[in-house]
């Protein structure tokens, strides 16, 4: 269910081809997202199937899926608190490290720091304990890889950075659309309050120095 989710958004975001950007006109779901990675995990089960072990087989390769996934999970946490200190957060992790940096306040998470260094030790763990997972796991990743950048470099699009879009209006759209119009003025004064630090900074840099 989740995959069929995360492969229409990043559609959106110019990861992968439109084409999975599709919606059912009826049952308004991510048809074709749903029906090809349902044949995938079907293929799965079947090659799985001509192994020693099926279960094993398909529980090395979810030992794989998830550890990776939490792992980015927690680099994600870890990233987002940098680059994007000004959406407001009615629920944060506790222990947490403030620290000043280009005129905000970064969070940064203790706990997600934590839990980073102990899912990459599992994740490293998985790769050297479960043969089929070590080999089928990172081979399926760098397929996947190997797509989104032929993808990318075909529509002409970076493949290390993203698409440039209007972050902070489409965030307030959001928030705007869920009637949390509360965090959407904090949302706003943050804002705020960055681009005052800019044009001061700016300011200071054009005066005259002695």
């Amino acid at each position: 269910m989740s995959v069929s989710r995360v492969a229409f958004s990043m559609s959106r975001y110019e990861a992968i081809s439109s084409w999975f950007e599709h919606v059912h006109p009826r049952y308004r779901t991510p048809a074709r997202t749903i029906v090809v990675f349902s044949a995938i995990a079907a293929l799965q089960v079947v090659l799985a199937s001509l192994t020693e072990s099926a279960i094993d087989t398909l529980a090395n390769m979810y030992a794989f899926g998830a550890t990776l996934g939490y792992t980015l999970v927690m680099v994600s946490l870890i990233r987002l608190r940098f680059t994007d200190p000004y959406t407001p957060r009615p629920y944060r992790m506790p222990f947490n490290l403030p620290m000043r940096r280009a005129g905000a306040t970064i969070h940064v998470p203790v706990l997600g720091v934590i839990g980073l260094v102990g899912i990459t030790t599992v994740l490293v763990i998985v790769l050297f304990t479960h043969e089929i997972a070590a080999v089928a796991g990172p081979s399926w990743v760098l397929l996947c890889f190997g797509y989104y950048a032929w993808y990318r470099r075909r529509r002409g699009l970076p493949i290390f950075r993203s698409v440039p879009r209007d972050w902070e209006r489409e965030q307030m759209e959001v928030l705007e659309a869920a009637e949390e119009y509360d965090l959407l003025e904090q949302y706003r004064i943050a804002l705020a309050e960055r681009d005052r630090w800019r044009k001061r900074l700016t300011h200071e840099a054009d005066l005259p120095r002695e």
